[in-house]
């Protein structure tokens, strides 16, 4: 299955931490419109609404495999591909496959592939120096 959206959060280059533990798992959380939103519903696939502190409320849902990414599932709409070398608020598709549905969380989506219509900068610090040295 394909989603559109946004990515909001890319924890793809390494696995993502919560509460201070490393869940295991590389992922990537996707702003979704509502019609997005609907198709994923429609399949069993529980959408969340987050509430930024600035900013508007958005529907998301969260792609995740216990696996990296290859560098080549990971490519922009002309095909060159980018590895994890993309940042929030890119314009993306996401190929997914359902997994078992849990009774809290509904269906799982299994990351696949990843299309970058709109490619926005990776990692970026608040500090110039900090940036220079990651270039």
């Amino acid at each position: 299955m394909v989603t559109k959206g946004k990515a909001k959060y890319v924890y793809l280059d390494s696995t993502e931490k919560y509460n201070g533990e490393d869940t295991g798992k590389y992922t990537l959380t996707v702003a979704l419109d509502d019609a997005e939103a609907k198709k994923l519903e429609d399949v069993g696939v529980k959408v969340r609404t987050v509430t930024p502190q600035e900013g508007k409320p958005y529907k998301a849902r969260k792609f995740s495999t216990k696996y990296p990414l290859g560098f080549e599932m990971v490519k922009t709409a002309e095909g060159e591909a980018v590895g994890t070398d993309f940042g929030p608020e890119s314009d993306i598709e996401v190929l997914w496959k359902a997994g078992a549905e849990h009774p809290m969380h509904g269906v799982a989506t299994y990351l696949t592939a990843i299309k970058i219509n709109n490619r926005t900068e990776g990692y970026k610090s608040a500090d110039a120096e900090a940036d220079d040295f990651f270039g």
